[in-house]
């Protein structure tokens, strides 16, 4: 992997959160902080599970995360999960943005089309890789989107909970989930999948792999 893809895959690991299960994104963050010891964390959205009220677990851990990493800057951004995540964001005096942008980056959650520039980061969709053996046994990988012509990175949840969407599934289709991609030339997305064993590991075009994996 190139000094510009492994440098874009660590910024956002670095910046990026996605789908709900507090704790285990703490345990997630710490790992991150520990190796790239980021001055500023950005969820992006879906930062609570629950869509029509806050949980009493919600408050409590979303409370131990803005503790927990109260020496950093903490920038939430609105997922459609977030609904109610402003009243617990104000109590602790911070505040539930639709998007963050800076010279390079423009991010947000991705379930409304806010358009793409710079360097845009979605989350929302959820991308993993599927991998099927000819048995019928399923292995999802998380996995990063990258889109080197349009300037934009598609990440993938950080909840053991929510195993991803199938993306040669999902991005080759008009009824993925991300308006702001439609439209786009889905096929030269590059696929990243995050592995315990080893590492980020580049699973080529995503039409490629479409087209290598056959009849399901």
């Amino acid at each position: 992997m190139n000094k510009y893809i492994y440098g874009i895959v660590a910024s956002t690991i670095v910046a990026i959160i996605g789908l709900a299960l507090l704790i285990h994104q703490t345990m997630i963050t710490k790992s991150v902080g520990v190796r790239y010891a980021p001055r500023k964390i950005i969820i992006n959205g879906d930062f609570k599970q629950e869509f029509s009220r806050n949980l009493s677990t919600e408050w409590e851990d979303i409370t131990f995360f803005i503790d927990r990493y109260s020496d950093r800057e903490l920038i939430f951004i609105r997922g459609n999960h977030d609904n109610y995540l402003r009243t617990i964001l104000t109590k602790r005096g911070f505040d539930l943005f639709d998007y963050y942008e800076d010279n390079r980056y423009f991010i947000y959650h991705g379930d409304r089309d806010l358009s793409t520039k710079k360097i845009t980061i979605l989350g929302h969709e959820h991308p993993s890789v599927v991998l099927r053996d000819h048995v019928g046994g399923v292995y999802k990988l998380p996995a990063y989107a990258f889109n080197f012509e349009r300037n934009v990175i598609v990440t993938p949840a950080m909840s053991f909970f929510s195993s991803g969407t199938d993306i040669s599934q999902s991005l080759l289709s008009e009824e993925h989930f991300t308006p702001a991609l439609k439209g786009m030339k889905l096929s030269s997305f590059r696929v990243y999948a995050i592995t315990d064993e080893f590492g980020v590991v580049d699973f080529g075009y995503l039409e490629d792999l479409h087209n290598s994996q056959g009849p399901i």
